[in-house]
């Protein structure tokens, strides 16, 4: 049994070490998020339980991970019973890295899963599942459920494939995450979308599995969420092998994005993989197509790994210059689609965790801070309009990022309350 992912862990992990006391606190903080790899992890936490009941209520996350069909529906069966009605504090299951097999999972264990009613996520990664009938009967056993993420989940039955029953719960979720799924997935999250009130989605876009791509119903999963939808983010596909001499078909490929139905838009949000130079012209069909009256933030981001941050950035910069997507982008913005753009809500940036650490990269001749007071000159010099406003912002680190987010949220919340306070339309 591994305690998972905390993004504070090792500083939790330090203090510790500290005193007994200080161990005593931090042993419960590094239990909040648990991984299980087989059966004897799901034995070792059942055991903890036991022997330290205070557990049960810690535990917050749990990630069922398998690498062989059988052995994950041994031990997700082994979790489901085992620790039904133990865990009321477990919000999100993961399950990921695996294939089911047909027959691999027993309704017995769909039926204890009923259980856990606190959970409210259920995130499938790297999952193969033997018919849409399965996956809509996970998702059905998780009678509080309210936010679904699917990715890169594919589907062993054939395509196309007969319509199974809609997830009992489907009316109940509010948010709703499709990446890179197979087109029978997305047949199935379509169906869902529709019959439910979808307020936050991440779709991911490109890839093998892009609009391009046979079956695909990416548009089809964005009309679904029309009428609610309230804060959408996009990801290119990180594994997207394009390169620039392809830019003009991925431009064509772009126009089956269409946001002018969703009225109700208040926050766009874009991210994009390692080479931003790839796929910048991405970027101005789906802005220019955002007709939401409510839209007050938007922000595109470009997550970059650490050992490639130096010469991604400067390819950026160059590209930034010579191709005038920024100037485009200033032009956009000034329309009436985005009049109720409020200041610093445009936020642009690069960001990797920790990356600043990294003072002098190897092949650069300036820091990144440095890189980055270009990179901010760029943005304001480039889009004059925007700047005029006051509505921009940039962002150089995962933290500052994620605080520029929080405050969107916060400014968005107060509106709403201001509204409903005079009797205006809120959303």
């Amino acid at each position: 049994m591994v305690f998972y992912r905390n993004p504070h862990a090792l500083t939790l992990q330090s203090c510790a070490l500290v005193c007994k006391d200080w161990y005593y606190y931090t042993w419960f903080h590094l239990r909040r998020r648990v991984l299980l790899r087989d059966r004897n992890d799901v034995l070792a936490l059942c055991r903890t339980l036991r022997e330290t009941p205070r557990v049960s209520s810690i535990v917050q996350q749990v990630t069922i991970s398998g690498h062989r069909s059988l052995a994950l529906a041994q031990h997700l069966g082994t979790f489901a019973a085992m620790l039904a009605g133990k865990l009321p504090g477990l919000s999100r299951i993961t399950i990921r890295d695996t294939e089911w097999t047909v027959g691999s999972i027993r309704m017995q264990v769909f039926n204890c899963l009923t259980t856990f009613r606190s959970v409210h996520t259920l995130h499938l990664n790297g999952v193969t599942v033997p018919s849409i009938a399965h996956l809509a009967r996970i998702i059905s056993a998780l009678p509080g459920l309210r936010k679904l993420s699917c990715c890169y989940v594919d589907c062993s039955q054939e395509y196309p494939v007969s319509l199974a029953p809609l997830p009992l719960n489907s009316a109940y979720l509010e948010e709703l995450e499709a990446q890179w799924v197979a087109p029978e997935i997305e047949d199935l999250l379509v169906r869902i979308s529709q019959a439910s009130r979808v307020r936050v989605l991440d779709l991911g876009l490109g890839g093998d599995r892009g609009p391009d791509s046979p079956g695909s119903r990416s548009q089809d999963v964005l009309d679904a969420c029309a009428a609610s939808l309230e804060v959408l983010r996009l990801h290119m596909d990180p594994y997207s092998s394009v390169d620039s001499q392809d830019i003009d078909s991925i431009v064509v490929t772009e126009q089956h994005y269409n946001l002018s139905r969703h009225e109700r838009l208040w926050r766009l949000e874009i991210y994009y993989p390692s080479n931003p130079f790839v796929h910048w012209s991405w970027i101005l069909p789906i802005i220019s197509r955002t007709a939401s009256k409510h839209l007050i933030a938007m922000s595109v981001a470009f997550r970059i790994p650490a050992d490639r941050t130096a010469y991604i950035w400067d390819r950026a910069l160059t590209m930034m210059k010579e191709g005038g997507f920024l100037v485009q982008l200033d032009d956009i913005l000034q329309t009436e689609h985005f009049a109720n753009i409020a200041l610093r809500n445009i936020c642009l940036g690069f960001y990797y965790q920790d990356w600043l650490r990294h003072e002098k990269p190897f092949g650069i001749k300036s820091t990144l801070r440095e890189q980055c007071t270009r990179w901010d000159e760029l943005i304001r010099r480039s889009m004059p309009g925007c700047n005029g406003r006051g509505i921009l912002t940039t962002t150089h680190t995962y933290g500052e990022y994620e605080n520029w987010a929080i405050n969107m949220d916060a400014i968005h919340e107060e509106a709403q309350g201001r509204k409903a306070e005079t009797g205006g339309e809120a959303q």
